[in-house]
Protein backbone atom coordinates (compact mmCIF):
# COMPACT_ATOMS: atom_id res chain seq x y z
CA UNK A 1 0.00 0.00 0.00
CA UNK A 2 1.34 3.52 -1.04
CA UNK A 3 0.35 7.30 -0.40
CA UNK A 4 1.82 9.84 -2.10
CA UNK A 5 2.38 13.44 -2.21
CA UNK A 6 3.75 16.21 -4.56
CA UNK A 7 4.76 19.87 -3.62
CA UNK A 8 6.66 22.47 -5.46
CA UNK A 9 10.48 23.36 -4.32
CA UNK A 10 10.92 26.82 -4.55
CA UNK A 11 14.04 27.12 -2.58
CA UNK A 12 17.53 25.45 -3.28
CA UNK A 13 17.31 22.81 -5.71
CA UNK A 14 20.80 21.18 -4.77
CA UNK A 15 19.66 20.94 -0.66
CA UNK A 16 16.71 19.21 -2.19
CA UNK A 17 18.97 16.55 -4.10
CA UNK A 18 21.18 16.32 -1.03
CA UNK A 19 18.78 15.24 1.19
CA UNK A 20 17.03 12.02 -1.03
CA UNK A 21 20.20 11.23 -1.91
CA UNK A 22 21.77 10.94 1.37
CA UNK A 23 23.69 7.87 1.88
CA UNK A 24 22.17 7.39 5.89
CA UNK A 25 19.02 7.24 4.41
CA UNK A 26 19.34 5.68 0.86
CA UNK A 27 22.15 2.47 2.33
CA UNK A 28 21.03 -0.05 4.24
CA UNK A 29 24.38 -0.90 6.24
CA UNK A 30 23.05 -3.29 8.34
CA UNK A 31 20.44 -5.74 5.78
CA UNK A 32 17.36 -4.91 7.63
CA UNK A 33 15.59 -4.51 4.08
CA UNK A 34 17.62 -5.24 1.39
CA UNK A 35 16.75 -8.89 -0.37
CA UNK A 36 18.56 -12.21 -0.04
CA UNK A 37 20.86 -11.18 -3.47
CA UNK A 38 24.23 -10.17 -1.34
CA UNK A 39 25.02 -8.29 -4.69
CA UNK A 40 22.49 -5.66 -3.09
CA UNK A 41 24.65 -5.13 -0.01
CA UNK A 42 25.73 -1.43 0.78
CA UNK A 43 23.88 -0.65 -2.74
CA UNK A 44 22.89 3.11 -2.74
CA UNK A 45 19.36 3.44 -3.69
CA UNK A 46 19.38 6.04 -6.28
CA UNK A 47 18.49 6.34 -9.99
CA UNK A 48 18.63 9.16 -11.57
CA UNK A 49 16.73 9.05 -15.56
CA UNK A 50 17.85 11.57 -17.92
CA UNK A 51 20.41 13.14 -16.35
CA UNK A 52 23.58 12.60 -14.86
CA UNK A 53 24.05 9.89 -12.11
CA UNK A 54 27.29 11.61 -10.56
CA UNK A 55 26.02 15.12 -10.88
CA UNK A 56 21.99 15.71 -11.29
CA UNK A 57 22.13 19.27 -9.70
CA UNK A 58 24.59 20.27 -12.75
CA UNK A 59 22.78 18.31 -15.33
CA UNK A 60 19.01 19.92 -14.02
CA UNK A 61 20.52 23.37 -14.02
CA UNK A 62 22.09 23.71 -17.21
CA UNK A 63 18.76 22.14 -19.45
CA UNK A 64 17.27 25.13 -17.23
CA UNK A 65 20.06 27.99 -18.18
CA UNK A 66 19.56 26.41 -21.96
CA UNK A 67 16.01 27.68 -22.07
CA UNK A 68 16.40 30.32 -19.80
CA UNK A 69 13.89 29.26 -17.47
CA UNK A 70 13.71 31.54 -14.59
CA UNK A 71 10.62 30.86 -13.12
CA UNK A 72 9.81 30.55 -8.80
CA UNK A 73 9.29 26.83 -8.90
CA UNK A 74 12.56 25.48 -9.13
CA UNK A 75 11.48 21.53 -9.28
CA UNK A 76 8.89 18.87 -7.90
CA UNK A 77 9.24 16.98 -5.10
CA UNK A 78 6.81 13.94 -4.99
CA UNK A 79 6.99 11.00 -1.99
CA UNK A 80 5.63 7.78 -2.29
CA UNK A 81 5.08 6.03 1.59
CA UNK A 82 4.55 2.72 2.38
CA UNK A 83 3.13 0.67 4.83
CA UNK A 84 5.64 -0.66 7.55
CA UNK A 85 6.95 -4.47 6.44
CA UNK A 86 5.50 -4.53 2.49
CA UNK A 87 7.83 -5.04 0.24
CA UNK A 88 12.30 -5.01 0.64
CA UNK A 89 13.98 -1.79 -0.51
CA UNK A 90 14.93 -3.52 -4.04
CA UNK A 91 11.04 -3.56 -4.48
CA UNK A 92 10.12 -0.22 -2.70
CA UNK A 93 13.14 1.50 -5.28
CA UNK A 94 11.47 -0.59 -8.04
CA UNK A 95 7.68 0.28 -7.84
CA UNK A 96 9.08 4.35 -7.45
CA UNK A 97 11.29 3.90 -10.67
CA UNK A 98 8.42 2.58 -12.57
CA UNK A 99 5.92 5.23 -11.36
CA UNK A 100 8.44 7.94 -11.97
CA UNK A 101 9.00 6.60 -15.55
CA UNK A 102 5.26 6.16 -16.36
CA UNK A 103 4.56 9.88 -15.36
CA UNK A 104 7.78 11.70 -16.40
CA UNK A 105 10.29 9.51 -17.85
CA UNK A 106 9.84 10.69 -21.78
CA UNK A 107 9.78 14.20 -21.27
CA UNK A 108 11.56 15.33 -17.68
CA UNK A 109 14.55 14.61 -15.73
CA UNK A 110 14.22 13.06 -12.19
CA UNK A 111 15.85 11.18 -9.58
CA UNK A 112 14.04 8.27 -7.44
CA UNK A 113 15.60 7.83 -3.79
CA UNK A 114 14.81 5.14 -1.56
CA UNK A 115 14.92 6.01 2.02
CA UNK A 116 15.72 3.00 4.52
CA UNK A 117 16.23 5.03 7.84
CA UNK A 118 12.45 4.55 8.99
CA UNK A 119 10.18 1.67 9.68
CA UNK A 120 8.09 2.72 6.95
CA UNK A 121 10.10 2.31 3.17
CA UNK A 122 9.69 5.50 1.44
CA UNK A 123 10.41 7.13 -2.81
CA UNK A 124 11.58 10.12 -3.20
CA UNK A 125 11.08 12.09 -6.44
CA UNK A 126 12.75 15.29 -7.49
CA UNK A 127 11.16 16.50 -11.08
CA UNK A 128 12.61 19.34 -12.78
CA UNK A 129 9.50 21.02 -14.17
CA UNK A 130 11.48 21.91 -18.33
CA UNK A 131 10.89 19.25 -20.47
CA UNK A 132 14.12 17.69 -22.08
CA UNK A 133 11.86 17.33 -25.41
CA UNK A 134 10.58 21.47 -25.59
CA UNK A 135 11.46 23.45 -22.80
CA UNK A 136 8.17 23.82 -21.63
CA UNK A 137 7.03 23.48 -18.10
CA UNK A 138 5.49 20.78 -16.07
CA UNK A 139 2.22 22.51 -14.26
CA UNK A 140 1.16 20.06 -11.48
CA UNK A 141 -2.99 20.47 -11.52
CA UNK A 142 -5.23 18.60 -9.09
CA UNK A 143 -5.77 16.38 -12.74
CA UNK A 144 -1.71 15.21 -12.14
CA UNK A 145 -1.89 14.85 -8.48
CA UNK A 146 -4.54 12.18 -9.35
CA UNK A 147 -3.29 10.76 -11.82
CA UNK A 148 0.22 10.32 -9.62
CA UNK A 149 -1.88 8.11 -7.29
CA UNK A 150 -3.84 6.21 -10.00
CA UNK A 151 0.26 5.61 -11.66
CA UNK A 152 1.14 4.08 -8.18
CA UNK A 153 -1.58 2.30 -7.23
CA UNK A 154 -1.13 0.37 -10.59
CA UNK A 155 2.21 -0.42 -9.60
CA UNK A 156 1.85 -1.51 -6.46
CA UNK A 157 -0.96 -3.84 -8.21
CA UNK A 158 1.70 -5.40 -10.98
CA UNK A 159 3.99 -5.92 -7.54
CA UNK A 160 1.05 -7.41 -5.55
CA UNK A 161 0.95 -5.19 -2.98
CA UNK A 162 -2.18 -3.58 -1.15
CA UNK A 163 -3.85 -0.14 -2.18
CA UNK A 164 -5.77 1.94 -0.22
CA UNK A 165 -9.68 1.07 -0.46
CA UNK A 166 -11.95 3.98 -0.74
CA UNK A 167 -15.46 3.55 0.84
CA UNK A 168 -17.80 2.76 -1.50
CA UNK A 169 -18.66 5.46 -3.65
CA UNK A 170 -16.54 8.28 -2.52
CA UNK A 171 -13.69 6.86 -5.27
CA UNK A 172 -15.86 7.13 -8.39
CA UNK A 173 -17.18 10.75 -6.40
CA UNK A 174 -13.52 11.90 -6.36
CA UNK A 175 -12.49 10.45 -9.43
CA UNK A 176 -15.23 12.39 -10.93
CA UNK A 177 -14.75 15.81 -9.48
CA UNK A 178 -10.94 16.06 -10.83
CA UNK A 179 -12.40 14.97 -14.56
CA UNK A 180 -14.99 18.06 -13.88
CA UNK A 181 -12.01 19.87 -13.43
CA UNK A 182 -10.58 19.23 -16.53
CA UNK A 183 -13.63 20.13 -18.36
CA UNK A 184 -14.19 23.61 -16.84
CA UNK A 185 -11.75 25.17 -18.21
CA UNK A 186 -12.81 23.87 -21.61
CA UNK A 187 -16.87 25.41 -20.41
CA UNK A 188 -15.28 28.83 -19.69
CA UNK A 189 -13.57 28.85 -22.52
CA UNK A 190 -17.17 27.84 -25.08
CA UNK A 191 -19.39 30.27 -22.99
CA UNK A 192 -16.66 32.99 -23.71
CA UNK A 193 -16.94 32.46 -27.28
CA UNK A 194 -20.63 32.16 -27.26
CA UNK A 195 -21.20 35.78 -25.17
CA UNK A 196 -18.93 37.76 -28.17
CA UNK A 197 -21.44 35.82 -30.52
CA UNK A 198 -24.49 36.51 -29.09
CA UNK A 199 -27.09 39.52 -28.51
CA UNK A 200 -28.85 38.50 -26.33
CA UNK A 201 -29.50 35.68 -23.29
CA UNK A 202 -31.48 33.09 -24.98
CA UNK A 203 -29.23 33.32 -28.46
CA UNK A 204 -26.63 32.60 -26.11
CA UNK A 205 -28.53 29.32 -24.77
CA UNK A 206 -29.41 28.20 -28.28
CA UNK A 207 -26.06 28.42 -29.38
CA UNK A 208 -24.13 26.39 -26.01
CA UNK A 209 -26.65 24.05 -27.05
CA UNK A 210 -25.43 23.82 -30.81
CA UNK A 211 -22.01 23.19 -29.17
CA UNK A 212 -23.39 20.16 -27.31
CA UNK A 213 -24.01 21.28 -24.02
CA UNK A 214 -26.89 21.46 -22.28
CA UNK A 215 -28.59 23.73 -19.11
CA UNK A 216 -30.36 21.92 -16.01
CA UNK A 217 -31.26 22.32 -12.33
CA UNK A 218 -30.23 19.74 -9.88
CA UNK A 219 -31.42 20.17 -6.03
CA UNK A 220 -32.07 23.64 -6.96
CA UNK A 221 -28.84 24.24 -8.43
CA UNK A 222 -28.39 25.37 -12.02
CA UNK A 223 -26.38 22.99 -14.08
CA UNK A 224 -23.90 22.30 -17.00
CA UNK A 225 -24.00 19.22 -18.90
CA UNK A 226 -20.47 18.70 -20.87
CA UNK A 227 -21.39 16.53 -24.05
CA UNK A 228 -18.32 14.62 -23.11
CA UNK A 229 -18.95 14.13 -19.44
CA UNK A 230 -21.86 11.82 -17.82
CA UNK A 231 -22.78 14.61 -14.50
CA UNK A 232 -24.00 17.72 -14.35
CA UNK A 233 -21.65 20.42 -13.25
CA UNK A 234 -22.90 23.24 -10.95
CA UNK A 235 -22.44 26.37 -12.66
CA UNK A 236 -20.95 27.91 -9.30
CA UNK A 237 -17.80 26.14 -9.67
CA UNK A 238 -16.86 28.25 -12.74
CA UNK A 239 -16.74 31.25 -10.92
CA UNK A 240 -19.39 34.65 -10.19
CA UNK A 241 -18.38 35.78 -14.12
CA UNK A 242 -20.69 32.82 -15.41
CA UNK A 243 -23.28 32.67 -13.48
CA UNK A 244 -25.79 33.15 -15.55
CA UNK A 245 -26.55 36.90 -14.24
CA UNK A 246 -23.28 37.59 -15.04
CA UNK A 247 -23.78 36.03 -18.56
CA UNK A 248 -26.49 38.02 -19.33
CA UNK A 249 -24.84 41.04 -17.73
CA UNK A 250 -21.85 40.46 -19.83
CA UNK A 251 -23.71 40.16 -23.10
CA UNK A 252 -26.01 43.11 -22.76
CA UNK A 253 -22.40 45.57 -21.54
CA UNK A 254 -19.96 43.96 -24.21
CA UNK A 255 -21.76 43.95 -27.24
CA UNK A 256 -19.95 43.06 -30.23
CA UNK A 257 -21.81 45.45 -32.61
CA UNK A 258 -23.74 48.85 -31.80
CA UNK A 259 -27.33 47.64 -32.73
CA UNK A 260 -30.33 50.99 -33.02
CA UNK A 261 -32.80 52.20 -35.37
CA UNK A 262 -32.16 48.70 -37.13
CA UNK A 263 -28.64 50.01 -38.23
CA UNK A 264 -25.91 47.44 -37.27
CA UNK A 265 -21.98 48.40 -37.39
CA UNK A 266 -19.22 45.67 -36.14
CA UNK A 267 -16.47 47.29 -33.25
CA UNK A 268 -14.18 47.82 -35.64
CA UNK A 269 -16.19 50.05 -38.12
CA UNK A 270 -17.51 51.90 -35.68
CA UNK A 271 -14.06 53.06 -34.37
CA UNK A 272 -12.88 53.80 -37.85
CA UNK A 273 -16.17 55.96 -38.79
CA UNK A 274 -15.60 58.24 -35.87
CA UNK A 275 -11.86 58.24 -35.90
CA UNK A 276 -12.75 59.61 -39.68
CA UNK A 277 -15.31 61.66 -38.74
CA UNK A 278 -12.94 63.12 -36.47
CA UNK A 279 -9.84 63.81 -38.55
CA UNK A 280 -12.42 65.22 -41.24
CA UNK A 281 -11.85 62.58 -43.72
CA UNK A 282 -15.62 62.55 -44.20
CA UNK A 283 -17.34 64.75 -46.77
CA UNK A 284 -20.94 65.70 -48.11
CA UNK A 285 -23.47 62.82 -47.25
CA UNK A 286 -21.90 60.83 -45.50
CA UNK A 287 -20.15 63.42 -42.71
CA UNK A 288 -23.84 64.22 -42.11
CA UNK A 289 -24.90 60.75 -41.72
CA UNK A 290 -22.22 60.07 -39.53
CA UNK A 291 -22.32 62.99 -37.20
CA UNK A 292 -25.89 62.43 -36.89
CA UNK A 293 -25.26 58.52 -35.62
CA UNK A 294 -23.32 59.79 -33.29
CA UNK A 295 -25.46 62.60 -31.96
CA UNK A 296 -28.32 60.17 -31.28
CA UNK A 297 -25.86 57.23 -29.88
CA UNK A 298 -25.82 54.90 -32.59
CA UNK A 299 -22.19 55.28 -32.89
CA UNK A 300 -19.87 55.72 -30.06
CA UNK A 301 -19.18 59.10 -29.13
CA UNK A 302 -15.54 59.11 -27.41
CA UNK A 303 -14.90 62.73 -27.14
CA UNK A 304 -17.42 62.21 -24.42
CA UNK A 305 -15.29 61.13 -21.79
CA UNK A 306 -15.67 60.71 -18.07
CA UNK A 307 -14.02 63.00 -15.46
CA UNK A 308 -11.34 61.60 -13.54
CA UNK A 309 -11.07 62.46 -10.31
CA UNK A 310 -7.77 63.39 -8.86
CA UNK A 311 -5.61 61.02 -6.64
CA UNK A 312 -6.66 63.79 -3.11
CA UNK A 313 -10.34 64.09 -4.47
CA UNK A 314 -10.47 60.37 -4.12
CA UNK A 315 -9.06 60.27 -0.47
CA UNK A 316 -11.50 62.97 0.41
CA UNK A 317 -14.29 60.85 -1.11
CA UNK A 318 -13.64 58.20 0.87
CA UNK A 319 -13.28 59.95 3.93
CA UNK A 320 -16.48 61.69 3.29
CA UNK A 321 -18.13 58.22 3.14
CA UNK A 322 -16.91 57.11 6.36
CA UNK A 323 -17.96 59.88 8.13
CA UNK A 324 -21.13 59.75 6.48
CA UNK A 325 -21.47 56.04 7.27
CA UNK A 326 -20.75 56.24 10.72
CA UNK A 327 -23.15 59.02 11.21
CA UNK A 328 -26.04 56.67 10.15
CA UNK A 329 -24.42 54.38 12.57
CA UNK A 330 -24.23 56.84 15.71
CA UNK A 331 -28.15 58.10 14.78
CA UNK A 332 -29.48 55.05 14.53
CA UNK A 333 -28.24 53.58 17.42
CA UNK A 334 -28.30 56.61 19.96
CA UNK A 335 -24.12 56.44 20.33
CA UNK A 336 -24.21 59.74 22.74
CA UNK A 337 -20.55 58.77 23.99
CA UNK A 338 -17.34 57.36 23.14
CA UNK A 339 -17.82 54.22 25.75
CA UNK A 340 -21.29 53.32 23.85
CA UNK A 341 -18.99 53.50 20.95
CA UNK A 342 -16.87 51.57 22.36
CA UNK A 343 -19.50 48.70 22.88
CA UNK A 344 -21.04 49.19 19.36
CA UNK A 345 -17.32 48.38 17.38
CA UNK A 346 -17.00 45.60 19.80
CA UNK A 347 -20.20 44.14 18.81
CA UNK A 348 -19.97 44.36 15.41
CA UNK A 349 -16.27 42.78 15.60
CA UNK A 350 -18.14 39.86 17.05
CA UNK A 351 -20.63 40.15 14.57
CA UNK A 352 -17.47 40.00 12.10
CA UNK A 353 -15.68 37.28 13.54
CA UNK A 354 -18.94 34.90 13.98
CA UNK A 355 -19.64 35.46 9.85
CA UNK A 356 -16.00 34.99 8.89
CA UNK A 357 -15.47 31.70 11.19
CA UNK A 358 -18.48 30.30 9.75
CA UNK A 359 -17.63 31.42 5.74
CA UNK A 360 -13.97 29.78 6.64
CA UNK A 361 -15.97 26.20 7.70
CA UNK A 362 -18.09 26.52 4.37
CA UNK A 363 -14.69 26.42 2.00
CA UNK A 364 -13.25 24.44 4.59
CA UNK A 365 -16.02 21.38 4.04
CA UNK A 366 -16.47 22.64 0.32
CA UNK A 367 -12.29 21.88 -0.34
CA UNK A 368 -12.93 18.14 1.16
CA UNK A 369 -16.46 17.39 -0.78
CA UNK A 370 -16.23 15.39 -3.73
CA UNK A 371 -19.92 15.27 -4.68
CA UNK A 372 -20.14 18.30 -7.06
CA UNK A 373 -23.83 19.43 -6.24
CA UNK A 374 -22.93 19.04 -2.06
CA UNK A 375 -19.33 21.59 -3.29
CA UNK A 376 -21.15 23.87 -5.08
CA UNK A 377 -24.11 24.17 -1.96
CA UNK A 378 -20.91 24.83 0.31
CA UNK A 379 -19.36 27.25 -1.62
CA UNK A 380 -22.62 29.01 -2.63
CA UNK A 381 -23.33 28.85 1.43
CA UNK A 382 -19.93 30.70 1.81
CA UNK A 383 -19.99 33.09 -0.56
CA UNK A 384 -23.79 34.58 0.69
CA UNK A 385 -22.19 35.32 4.04
CA UNK A 386 -19.15 38.04 1.74
CA UNK A 387 -21.81 41.00 1.21
CA UNK A 388 -22.51 40.96 5.35
CA UNK A 389 -18.62 40.58 6.12
CA UNK A 390 -17.85 43.14 3.81
CA UNK A 391 -20.84 45.91 5.32
CA UNK A 392 -19.38 44.70 8.82
CA UNK A 393 -15.79 45.97 8.11
CA UNK A 394 -17.16 48.87 6.44
CA UNK A 395 -19.26 49.66 9.26
CA UNK A 396 -16.08 49.04 12.35
CA UNK A 397 -13.80 51.35 10.15
CA UNK A 398 -16.43 54.22 10.03
CA UNK A 399 -16.55 54.37 13.85
CA UNK A 400 -12.97 53.67 14.12
CA UNK A 401 -12.50 56.98 12.01
CA UNK A 402 -14.94 58.54 14.17
CA UNK A 403 -13.56 57.59 17.32
CA UNK A 404 -10.00 58.53 16.24
CA UNK A 405 -10.75 61.88 15.17
CA UNK A 406 -13.65 62.32 17.79
CA UNK A 407 -10.48 64.44 20.02
CA UNK A 408 -9.78 66.61 16.92
CA UNK A 409 -13.90 67.00 16.32
CA UNK A 410 -14.02 68.03 20.10
CA UNK A 411 -11.46 71.17 20.19
CA UNK A 412 -12.83 72.21 16.67
CA UNK A 413 -16.12 72.06 18.08
CA UNK A 414 -15.35 74.69 20.95
CA UNK A 415 -12.95 77.12 18.52
CA UNK A 416 -16.12 77.26 16.93
CA UNK A 417 -17.94 78.35 20.53
CA UNK A 418 -15.60 80.87 21.22
CA UNK A 419 -15.53 82.24 17.80
CA UNK A 420 -19.31 82.71 18.08
CA UNK A 421 -19.17 84.12 21.43
CA UNK A 422 -16.69 86.53 20.45
CA UNK A 423 -18.60 87.51 17.26
CA UNK A 424 -21.08 88.30 19.69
Amino acid sequence: MATTKIWAVKNRLDHVLEYVSNEEKTIDKFGNYISRDSATQNQKYMTCINCSKNDPFTSMINLKESYHDNSKIIAYHAIQLFKPGEGNADIIHEIGLKTAEKLFGERYQFVVCTHLDKEHLHNHIVINPISIVDGKRYHNSMKDIYKLREISDEVCKEYGLSIIDEPKGKGQSRNEYYQARSYIREIKQDMDDAIIRNYDFDSFIKDMKLEGYEFIEVEGMPCILHPNFSKAIPIALLGQKYSLDSIDKRIKKSEPTFVKLKITYKQKEANALYQMYKEHKLNGFLKDVVKFQILIGILPNYAARKVKLSKEMRRECRKLDLITNATTIVAKNNIETLEKLDLKIDELKGQLSYFQTHRKQYYAKSYKESDLIEKAKLSDSAKQLTPQIKELRKDIKSLEYIKEHSQRCKTYNKQLDRKKELER
